[in-house]
């Protein structure tokens, strides 16, 4: 039995297969993930039994080697998703690119501008043998506040749905979060998506204040603002492929 009730990762392998072990409080069952960058990670509940572990990978063994090859076709496709120090930033979400280059500096800082032919241009200054890809994780963070928040009161007044608070974080697993008090916190991740899916996620957790569950009532609400609500949660569910590995690299 796994008794530890904290975050556990432990790597493994199953018949050539490799994939890390993470104990979640939340999670009520056995669940797998692979991850934008093509890492296979098996979410189990604190007191999973872990010699159910590799037969559960192997039992999905070809949808895991599947989805690892469209991970693989995708980042060939983009190179720069698999880059920690990207020439470009894509924010989806935003329809924005933003052109990076860098630079020696005495302390590390970003300076965003937007030149007279209209592109926007990021310039990362850092320290020698500072990591470059944790300044733009720095000002990804704060686009988000500047841009999602907005977004969220929008369509906040649209659908007539009130929150009593927004915050943005840089959650690891999760694109949102609402609370009993009304509190709701997004993702900064949410930049990346496509614009849709990002607003998705803004409804999906604005239907949260109203019902703090995923009942039958709670889905009714989703559809009512989003009628294809369906197709936005199976997108969702692929939708880490849209983050680049500097984003999310610690």
């Amino acid at each position: 039995m796994i008794m530890d009730s904290g975050k556990l990762e432990i790597s493994h392998d199953s018949d050539a297969l490799e994939y890390s072990l993470r104990v979640s409080l939340r999670a009520k069952r056995m669940q797998l993930k692979v991850t934008s960058w093509g890492k296979i990670e098996v979410v189990v509940p604190t007191r999973a039994d872990i010699t159910r572990v590799a037969p559960f990978v192997r039992k999905h063994r070809k949808w895991l080697e599947r989805t690892l090859a469209n991970v693989r076709a995708m980042r060939d496709a983009q190179p720069a998703l698999g880059s920690l120090v990207p020439g470009l930033v894509h924010l989806a979400a935003l329809s924005e690119e933003w052109q990076v280059s860098y630079a020696p500096s005495a302390r590390t800082r970003v300076r965003a501008d937007i030149a007279a032919d209209g592109r926007r241009l990021l310039q990362i200054e850092t320290v020698e043998g500072a990591a470059a890809h944790i300044a733009l994780q720095g000002w990804v963070h704060d686009r988000a506040r500047q841009c999602l928040i907005p977004w969220l009161q929008e369509v906040s007044d649209e659908c007539r749905l009130p929150f009593a608070r927004a915050t943005v974080r840089a959650q690891k697993t999760r694109w949102g979060s609402c609370t009993t008090q009304g509190h709701i916190s997004l993702n900064r991740h949410l930049l990346f998506l496509p614009p849709r899916l990002a607003r998705y996620v803004l409804i999906h957790e604005l239907c949260h204040t109203v019902h703090l569950n995923h009942s039958r009532r709670y889905w009714a609400l989703v559809q009512r603002h989003e009628p294809d609500y369906a197709a936005c949660e199976a997108e969702l569910r692929r939708a880490a492929r849209y983050i680049p590995l500097w984003a999310c690299r610690e």
